[in-house]
């Protein structure tokens, strides 16, 4: 049996300041549950900009464009947490396993 793919989903608004910290946290700790081989190679971690007006973006496209464990979803506009949340979990729906979130 294969392992699971997960998708760990994060919301974001305006955390330029602590985006370059949770990042490689998270990819630590999921690359941690691909080589222990619980959850599948092709696991990510989406964060979802809600409309943030710092370099959240960015910051994101470029955890993107360097490294295949991350992925992003940027909102037109400030929608609230709950909403940020619901477009990342339906945007993962049926590319994963397993979806947790987790705020960034």
């Amino acid at each position: 049996m294969n392992p699971p793919i997960l998708y760990i989903v994060v919301p974001c608004y305006n955390e330029q300041e602590v985006l370059p910290f949770s990042a490689p946290m998270l990819k630590d700790e999921l690359c941690l549950l691909i080589h222990k081989k619980k959850v599948a190679e092709n696991s990510r971690i989406l964060f979802v900009d809600d409309g943030s007006k710092d370099k959240t973006w960015e910051l994101i496209l470029d955890f993107s464009q360097k490294d295949s464990h991350f992925c992003g979803i940027s909102l037109s506009r400030n929608r609230g947490h709950q909403n940020a949340l619901l477009a990342g979990l339906m945007e993962v729906r049926r590319k994963c396993d397993i979806a947790i979130s987790i705020d960034c």
